[in-house]
Order: C-alpha cells, then sequence, then structure tokens
C-alpha cells in the first residue's frame, strides 16, 4: 500500500514537469519564413556610424562617403524582419528574435560610411568593399563561415577569425595583427604593412606581406606564408608550417 502510494505521488510532479519542458522546448522555436521569390529593394534612414555589425547570413558591401541611409535587397514578405539599429557608431544587422527567414536568395546590405573603425560577424555573411576604405584603427573579428574581401587603408589593423571564416585583404597599412583559430584562412599577399604579428592555431591558413619585421607564432597544423623583406622572429610547434615565398 505504501508503494503504490508513492508512486502515485511521484507521479503529479513528473507530468507537471514534463508539461513545463514541454511549454519551453515548444516556446523556444522559431517561426520560419519563406522567401516569396520577389525581390525588393528597400531604403533606410539611419544614423551616422563607424562600425558594422550582422548575425546571420547577410552580405554588407561597403563604401566610403557621407551618405547615411541603408539599402536591403531581399524578398519582399522578409524585409519586416531584418533589423537594423545604430547604438553609439555600430550599426546592428540582425533577424527579428522569434523569426527564422529562408530567402530565395541571398540577402544584399548597401551601406556608406566615412570612416571605417570594426566590422564583427557571427554567421555566414560576408563583408565586401566597393571602392577602397579609409580607417583608423580598425579591427574586424569573424566567426562561423563568414567570408570578407576588403580593400582598406588605415594606420593599424587587428583581425581576428575563428571557424571557417575566410578573408581576402588589400591596401596599405603600417602594423597589422592576425589571429586565426580553426580553420580559417587569411589571404593578405596584396596588403602590404612594415610591421606584422601573426598568431596561428588549428589548421589555419595566412599568407601575409611584411617589408620590416614579421612575428609569427603558429601551432597545430597551421600554414604561414609570407613575402616581403621583413626581419622574422619565429615560434612553431605541431606539424605548423612558416615558408618564405618569392
Amino acid at each position: 500500500m505504501k508503494t503504490q502510494l508513492f508512486g502515485r505521488s511521484l507521479y503529479g510532479p513528473l507530468v507537471i514537469a514534463l508539461l513545463v519542458l514541454c511549454s519551453f522546448t515548444i516556446g523556444d522555436r522559431n517561426e520560419r519564413i519563406k522567401g516569396s521569390g520577389t525581390i525588393k529593394q528597400e531604403v533606410r534612414a539611419q544614423n551616422a556610424f563607424k562600425s558594422i555589425s550582422t548575425s546571420g547570413n547577410y552580405n554588407v558591401y561597403i563604401q566610403q562617403g557621407s551618405k547615411r541611409d541603408i539599402q536591403i535587397e531581399a524578398d519582399d514578405n522578409l524585409l519586416q524582419y531584418i533589423e537594423t539599429t545604430v547604438d553609439g557608431n555600430e550599426l546592428r544587422i540582425n533577424t527579428k528574435k522569434g523569426y527564422e527567414i529562408k530567402p530565395s536568395k541571398t540577402i544584399n546590405i548597401y551601406v556608406t560610411v566615412e570612416e571605417l573603425e570594426a566590422l564583427n560577424s557571427s554567421g555566414s555573411g560576408g563583408f565586401y568593399s566597393k571602392s577602397g576604405l579609409k580607417g583608423d584603427k580598425v579591427v574586424f573579428s569573424f566567426s562561423g563561415s563568414t567570408v570578407a574581401d576588403m580593400d582598406l587603408t588605415s594606420n593599424a589593423l587587428n583581425v581576428r577569425i575563428s571557424g571557417s571564416s575566410k578573408v581576402n585583404l588589400k591596401g596599405n597599412i603600417p602594423s597589422t595583427n592576425y589571429g586565426i583559430s580553426g580553420s580559417g584562412d587569411i589571404e593578405a599577399f596584396d596588403l602590404h604593412s612594415d610591421n606584422v604579428r601573426v598568431e596561428v592555431s588549428g589548421s589555419g591558413k595566412l599568407n601575409v606581406f611584411a617589408d620590416k619585421k614579421l612575428d609569427i607564432s603558429v601551432s597545430g597544423m597551421g600554414n604561414v606564408r609570407y613575402k616581403g623583406n621583413a626581419s622574422i622572429s619565429q615560434s612553431s610547434s605541431g606539424m605548423s608550417k612558416v615558408s618564405k615565398m618569392d
């Protein structure tokens, strides 16, 4: 009799716990919205910004200038779910909370900056410069499978990538700092620098140009190739590889 009562006393709380768990699971599901296939352009007025941060699959095309509006090219029924807000000097681009959008083609966003300070991305989006950009001390931070193709002139550049992100760089920057983890790839033979610092781990790959000083730290299966006449300071371990290119 006691055993039967004990079993019944446990049954009620277990049912309640399962119902609560199910409600949380259902509540956490994002509503999926499929693109209509009809592409529309929308122009939005924004405050000035110097940095751009994206979350999701957005391709951002950047040009230098004084215009403050943002042009979005996407399925007409998805535009309302694409949020663009400026917080301080940062433009944030993301999908409205509670929704997962499935565009019929990649969403393109066109922006203009007077001076570039930073680019940040998580997901599978991309950044592309439509012309040479200018900045002072610029920071790029990419994760996931972000792709970037940038032409930049600044006093300093700090690039940090993780996951399988791929970055192509060109321009002239006196001081550059690169960090790669995971299987990221940076192509920077066409970005001329005097002083360069490199940290690569995992299976990351980096092609770099340095004319005065090159400080390299590489581990795992990292691969660094360099051009230029810089003096080299090198620390490597594992199956990593460092080589000079003609």
